[in-house]
């Protein structure tokens, strides 16, 4: 016990950890605003789920032994928070216990048990930690030396207090309490040295010290103890581990609703963003602070990267990096931004006082000292991140699934796109033909707009034009409409509702694409021209129910659209199928031969979490049931299509439609099904590449409903 050196650690730790954290929260701070406050209960619940249950970490398969070992490290540090507050409070008084957990409660004993179990069981996750490190090497993990220096030190402090109690055992039991030392000893309970069976083991391999080496010990690691844990505090906020304190936070601030925080709708109008460039994400002051907080919490455990289409088929996009790059140019201009935050109010408060010449001179003043802080001495696209990193991601959100601290990467990347599209100038020129197709006829393929509803001709399909007294919309979209394939998965479609006497049309002409690839590509003023003038149209029609051939127009339509007052309810065409199945308006044979899997499209999967309804339907379908993929659900691989990439050559590395359809190869499958109009291409395309596409058919669910109709 000494309480001036006691008062001295933490007056020095303390301090400087709190310096250190009022500078990290001040640039947060400093970063663009975002709401995060609302839905306080199903925040604490994820809180709860994700981040204290270390769902995504202990629950998933794959890993799940390094999973289980973070997830006990990290219990084991929340369980040993109550006798770090003893440990301190014993500093400045012998015997300090927290109310309720001293040796008149049972939960005292209870918790002291768990307590020495637990720092046993994190001990032997530390050793497994550097086995896995050095013997084992996971291809994702970073080896580096900060790595092993947290371990150590979390070695240290289990090491340290189970030594502590060691220490006191013996010189309690074996050498008559010298020191007179506190421990616990309730008639009841007994002697807390019954509950502890971890501390007890080691105070046998050091009962063989005489009392005053067991005393220096015993002091000695209460101050080593102390000064470890005080030090690891003050290292965390400095590299990857800072997580450690953001996690928490970052899991309770994730979105709700929807995966991810949805694209923002920017408004085209105002003058004042074009000239300060603040449409998109052109410069990095221009992250929103949860943004930030995601570069914060970043835990380096390649997680993100070893499931990403782009990374593992060797193209430049890793998104450990990508976030290492972007946390490494937001603390080199910290003292820019922070700056700049002040500035803003100066030219606010002073461009509300008045035009006379004096005024207009000091807001010259402040915007020219502004536009100081804002220079960098790196282009943010180009410098930090490349144009091919940053064109690479097909926004499949595998990364953000797997992610165990919830960091949500693609909005980020969108953002920048929308910087590079429409402030730049700046996008992958084979989408160019794209984006005149969908300017001039409503659609990427830039196909005669009067040609959409031909696919239609014969089959007696209701146009919105002639008859809008109908239950529902079919929104066909633009594959559905010109594709050739995909073509007869509409057809299809057309035959399972007219057999149901489903009461539906379609627009027709009037339909035009959605604008999706469009936003996911940057190209944000294209994508309102075509979602506004859809939105009229179906809001002229009062459509309030849309069935929708393609995930990527169910997501646009059902999450997006509402955005600029386009409300509809929509479903998916395997959801409506499904639907149909178990009213009994269809009914299936079960008649489909040979084996069968399924591809997950990801706006339809990780986007909507539409998963059991496709394999209800398969599974009703093939005689011997749907046989799974390796990468299957929220951990489907893309096909390589999403975020504007279907309108963009894959030059670089391997082809991301190769490397699923080898997977689907490798399992033996006759018939791969989908349900993306995308996926249908990206995975027939991949099939006809390796020279399997006679023995492996890739069918959309409508198509093999329509064949299996009884």
């Amino acid at each position: 016990m000494s309480p001036l050196f006691m008062s001295l650690l933490l007056i020095v730790g303390l301090g400087i950890f709190g310096r250190t954290m009022y500078y990290k929260i001040l640039l947060l701070m400093a970063l663009e605003p975002n709401n995060r406050l609302n839905h306080i209960t199903e925040r604490l619940k994820n809180v709860v789920v994700i981040a204290l249950g270390q769902k995504r970490l202990a629950g998933r398969k794959k890993e799940r032994a390094s999973g289980i070992m973070h997830a006990l490290i990290f219990w084991g540090f929340c369980i040993l928070l109550i006798r770090s507050l003893n440990l301190y409070g014993e500093g400045f008084s012998k015997g300090f216990v927290l109310p309720l957990f001293g040796d008149g409660s049972i939960l005292g004993y209870l918790y002291i048990t768990v307590k020495d179990i637990m720092e046993g069981i994190v001990l032997v996750m530390v050793i497994y930690a550097f086995y896995r490190r050095l013997v084992l090497k996971p291809a994702r993990l970073h080896n580096t030396w900060e790595a092993y220096f947290v371990l150590g030190m979390i070695g240290v402090l289990m090491i340290s207090d189970i030594l502590i109690d060691g220490a006191r055992y013996n010189l309690i039991i074996l050498h008559n309490n010298p020191g007179h030392l506190h421990f616990f000893n309730n008639p009841q309970y007994g002697s807390e040295f019954l509950w502890t069976p971890i501390s007890v083991g080691a105070a046998s391999l050091i009962s063989w010290m005489g009392p005053d080496t067991t005393a220096y010990l015993m002091g000695a690691m209460f101050w080593l103890h102390i000064m470890t844990q005080l030090t690891f505090l003050n290292f965390l906020p400095l590299g990857k581990h800072f997580h450690v304190i953001t996690a928490l936070p970052n899991v309770f601030l994730k979105s709700l609703g929807y995966p991810h925080e949805k694209t923002r709708l920017l408004d085209l109008e105002d003058e004042s963003v074009w000239e300060d460039e603040s449409l998109g994400i052109n410069h990095i002051h221009q992250l929103n602070w949860k943004q930030g907080l995601d570069l914060y919490t970043c835990t380096e455990c390649g997680r993100c990267k070893e499931v990403c289409p782009t990374y593992t088929t060797d193209k430049p996009l890793n998104m450990h990096d990508v976030n290492d790059a972007l946390k490494a140019e937001l603390f080199d201009n910290a003292y820019k931004i922070i700056k700049r935050a002040k500035l803003f109010p100066a030219v606010k408060k002073d461009g509300d006082s008045g035009n006379n010449e004096e005024n207009n001179e000091k807001i010259a003043e402040v915007e020219a000292e502004l536009k100081i802080a804002l220079n960098s001495e790196k282009k943010l696209i180009g410098d930090v991140i490349s144009e091919d990193t940053l064109w690479a991601c097909t926004t499949c959100r595998a990364c953000e699934e797997v992610c165990p601290v919830t960091i949500e990467q693609v909005p980020r990347i969108i953002a920048m796109r929308q910087g590079q599209a429409l402030m730049a100038g700046v996008y992958p020129q084979e989408l160019n033909v794209a984006f005149k197709g969908l300017e001039r006829n409503g659609n990427p393929w830039g196909i005669g707009y009067d040609k959409r509803a031909e696919w239609a001709d014969g089959l007696g399909v209701k146009i919105m034009a002639d008859d809008p007294d109908v239950d529902y919309l079919l929104w066909v979209g633009c594959a559905g409409s010109f594709d050739d394939r995909s073509k007869k998965v509409s057809k299809s479609l057309v035959k399972i509702l007219q057999k149901a006497n489903i009461s539906f049309a379609i627009l027709g002409t009037e339909e035009k694409c959605t604008g999706d690839f469009a936003r996911r590509a940057g190209n944000e003023m294209m994508y309102q021209m075509v979602a506004q003038e859809n939105i009229e149209t179906l809001n002229n029609y009062k459509v309030k129910k849309i069935i929708a051939a393609c995930p990527h127009c169910l997501n646009t339509l059902k999450n997006e659209y509402p955005q600029m007052g386009g409300n509809y309810e929509v479903i998916h065409h395997a959801q409506f199928i499904d639907q149909l199945i178990k009213s009994g308006k269809i009914t299936l044979t079960k008649s489909l031969a040979g084996s069968l899997t399924y591809h997950d499209p990801c706006y339809l999967g990780r986007y909507n979490s539409i998963y059991d309804q496709p394999r209800s339907i398969l599974n009703a379908i093939s005689k011997d049931g749907l046989k799974e993929l390796d990468r299957h659900g929220r951990e489907s691989f893309c096909c390589g299509a999403g975020g504007g990439r279907m309108w963009m050559e894959e030059t670089i590395g391997k082809r991301i439609n190769v490397e699923r359809s080898e997977e689907i190869v490798a399992q033996n499958a006759t018939t791969v099904a989908v349900a993306c109009p995308f996926c249908l291409t990206m995975i027939e395309d991949g099939m006809k590449e390796l020279n399997k596409d006679e023995d492996i058919k890739t069918q959309d669910i409508a198509e093999l409903v329509a064949n299996n109709m009884a």
